[in-house]
Formats: C-alpha cells, structure tokens, sequence
C-alpha cells in the first residue's frame, strides 16, 4: 500500500479530532466533496487516455489520493449525501484529457479559494478546505509538468 499524500492525512486528523460537525460544516463539506468528483472525473478521463505506463501510474496513484480524500469528507456527511461512484468521460486524445483535467483542477482551486475566504480563521472547516487546495495544487503541478515534457519532446 502506498503512503497518503500528507492533506489527506491532515485531513483525517481534523475530521477525527472533530466532536460532532455542525451544519455549516456538513454543507461545507459536501461542496468541497462534489469539487473533488469533479476533478476526479477528470483525471480518471486522463487516466483512460494516458499514452505511457509512467502517466498511468502516476495518473493512477492522484486517482487514489482523491479517491481517499472523498472517502474521508464522505465520512462526514449523513447516508442521504453520496460523494460514491465518480464516472469517467470518454476522451481518445490524452492531450484533450490532460488540458481538461488541468483545466477543472484550476477552476476547482479558484472555486476553493473563494469558499476558504468565507471560512473563520483557524476553523476546521478553514482547514480541510486548505488541505483539498494543497492536494490539488499538487495534482496540478503534476499535470503540468506532463504536459510541459511531452511538449518539449
């Protein structure tokens, strides 16, 4: 088993440190939880296309740190609100893929960024919406360092 990405595990510890969540929180997080379906849509999107066993890996191990991640927030929120069964959508050109998934990711850390500056400082909440941003930024990166090599050959 490979270890978690280190947002994932400090998201874990915010939301088992937490006594009992309040609405806010509970609404919150499932926002952040439907951001992150539809990222992860995206990059298994990529996955499906992806041209290299290297990008599959890496494609596959951003897969599973989602996956964890909405598993964690899915905890959280009551049996009605489903974070479960994320589709993928049929692309054949892992360069389409790629500049979608790295498309969604930047306007899903906008889309962050704007929800974390509604939050009180030094809130859980605040928190495990900074965590998300840092585990996309780096999905992010990632993605674009691909795309940046298979342009430079």
């Amino acid at each position: 088993m490979e270890p978690r990405h280190e947002a994932v595990i400090r998201m874990i510890e915010i939301i088992e440190g937490l006594d009992s969540p309040d609405t806010g929180f509970i609404s919150v997080t499932a926002v952040v939880g439907s951001v992150l379906r539809r990222v992860l849509s995206a990059e298994k999107t990529a996955l499906q296309a992806a041209i290299s066993l290297a990008q599959q890996t890496q494609l596959e191990q951003m897969r599973r740190q989602l996956s964890n991640m909405i598993e964690t927030l899915g905890d959280m929120l009551p049996q009605q609100v489903s974070l479960e069964k994320v589709d993928a959508k049929e692309e054949a050109s892992w360069w389409f893929a790629l500049s979608e998934a790295t498309h969604v990711l930047e306007e899903s850390i906008d889309q962050l960024s704007i929800l974390v500056k509604q939050q009180e400082k030094g809130s859980p909440i605040r928190d495990v919406i900074a965590q998300t941003q840092r585990l996309l930024r780096d999905h992010y990166n990632i993605l674009f360092e691909q795309a940046r090599s298979y342009l430079d050959g």
